[in-house]
């Protein structure tokens, strides 16, 4: 048995010297007595009854915390029906709550605890004026006062956003700052719902990440950060893009070069489809060739679309008749997106673009009468 001794004994000894990281709460009520509270751990929104703490009869109540020693740890204190009190804890605070009965409370002993008041006391403030607001809108008499209701309810809203960043940049490492990213009025406003906000998210979890890197409150918000990223930049590049008139194609030339469409917008476009293995198309290239020669320098081009399937064949041609604008193909023959997108239903096609964008011309395939069109577009 007593090689069993020593090993128990160091147990014993790791345990007494790491112990379980606490927090402690005292409290008294004005009107609370010989009742349960219930304590309910809160991340990122979601609540776990974690202990119950009884109030005496003379209204006092107290309790020791688990705690996380890495992170602070969101707390409310409940009736069961109505918080009482918002916590956040770190192990070694004491704080003392005086739970009032027109349902506010004060709180000492945590800075962070203080903090995370002030920001509810706030936050409760302006729903309940936007909720004011919302219930006369739905009586208003008349136009000129619904208006108004509106405004008032936008004007609390900035307001109340105005102090969240005046919070933020003030506390930029108390993780209440995290917190705030996370509040909604209602179930659809949420307080930092534009996607530029991500900017502020970045700049609080720079400074808080270092702090607490296993907070719940800091992962949630590096995801958050994340997928606000992903939406600005899907905007950013709806926003940038190019809305034309015409199909946009972007297929290789020869040189396995991805050749796009839309990156000739602004001059005269002939987009052709054809065939290099048909002999009569290639000799159609001649045609092109002397237009292409003439009118390439004041801004015409050719966007010419291969449909055969063997691109060997298609690539010897383009070398062998030196043909010196696009040439493309993507190997899918009829089968190419280009076919459907321009409603090809035979070939040779021909489709004249001007520096608008606009299709002005369709299968003039007469060399004078195709030169006619190129040069009003010119």
């Amino acid at each position: 048995m007593k090689r069993f001794v020593w090993p128990l004994l160091a147990l014993l000894f790791f345990a007494a010297c790491n112990p379980t990281p606490t927090a402690r709460i005292e409290g008294v009520s004005e009107d609370l007595s010989d009742t349960t509270l219930l304590l309910q751990k809160v991340i990122v929104n979601q609540l776990t009854t974690v202990d119950t703490i009884r109030v005496d009869a003379a209204g006092t109540f107290a309790a020791k915390v688990a705690v996380r020693k890495e992170a602070p740890v969101f707390f409310h204190l409940s009736d069961g029906s109505l918080t009482l009190a918002s916590l956040v804890l770190l192990p070694g605070d004491q704080v003392k709550l005086k739970l009032l009965p027109d349902g506010d409370y004060t709180v000492s002993g945590s800075q962070e605890c203080t903090l995370l008041k002030e920001i509810n006391d706030e936050y409760r403030l302006a729903g309940y004026k936007m909720n004011v607001c919302a219930d006369a809108l739905e009586v208003a008499a008349d136009e000129r006062t619904a208006k108004e209701l509106r405004a008032d309810i936008g004007r609390t809203y900035v307001d109340y956003k105005r102090f969240a960043l005046k919070h933020v940049m003030s506390h930029p490492t108390s993780i209440t700052s995290a917190a705030l990213f996370f509040q909604k009025f209602g179930s659809e406003l949420p307080v930092f719902g534009e996607l530029t906000d991500v900017l502020v998210f970045k700049q609080v979890y720079d400074s808080i990440q270092p702090v607490y890197p296993q907070s719940e409150y800091v992962l949630a918000l590096a995801d958050e950060i994340r997928s606000r990223e992903q939406l600005l930049d899907l905007n950013n590049r709806i926003d940038e893009a190019k809305v034309l008139p015409f199909p946009d194609l972007k297929m290789p030339d020869i040189n396995g070069n991805q050749r796009v469409l839309s990156d000739l917008t602004g001059q005269v476009i002939l987009v052709c489809f054809w065939m290099a293995a048909e002999d009569g198309m290639k000799m159609y290239n001649h045609t092109l060739a002397d237009l292409y020669a003439k009118y390439h320098d004041r801004g015409l081009e050719i966007y010419q679309i291969a449909l055969d399937l063997d691109k060997p064949v298609w690539a010897a041609a383009v070398r062998n008749q030196q043909i010196p604008w696009i040439s493309v193909n993507d190997g899918a023959g009829r089968d190419s997106r280009a076919v459907s997108s321009y409603n090809v239903g035979r070939i040779p096609a021909l489709f004249l673009i001007d520096r608008k964008g606009d299709i002005v011309a369709r299968d003039v395939f007469e060399a004078a009468a195709l030169e006619r069109q190129i040069l009003r577009c010119l």
